[in-house]
C-alpha cells in the first residue's frame, strides 16, 4: 500500500512540472510573437519606408514590386 502511494506521489509531481513547464513556454511563445512587429508596419512621420521584402506585408503590391527589384521573383532580373 505504501508503495503505490509513493508512485501516485511521484506521478503527481510529474504532471506538476510538465505543466508548470508548458506554460512557462506559452508564455515565452507569447511574448516572442507579440515583439514581432516589423519596421514597415510602424507609421513614420517623416514618410521614411524600409524597403525589403522581409520587412513587408506578404502578398501586397508593394511586397510584389520590392521582390520584382530585389530579383527574388524565380529567373527574372532586376
Amino acid at each position: 500500500m505504501r508503495l503505490i502511494s509513493w508512485l501516485v506521489l511521484c506521478l503527481l509531481v510529474c504532471l506538476a512540472v510538465a505543466v508548470g513547464a508548458s506554460a512557462g513556454e506559452n508564455k515565452r511563445k507569447a511574448s516572442k510573437v507579440t515583439s514581432g512587429r516589423h519596421a514597415a508596419t510602424v507609421p513614420r512621420p517623416d514618410g521614411y519606408r524600409e524597403l525589403l521584402a522581409d520587412k513587408m506585408r506578404i502578398g501586397s503590391g508593394e511586397w510584389w514590386e520590392q521582390m520584382r527589384r530585389e530579383g527574388r521573383l524565380g529567373g527574372e532580373t532586376p
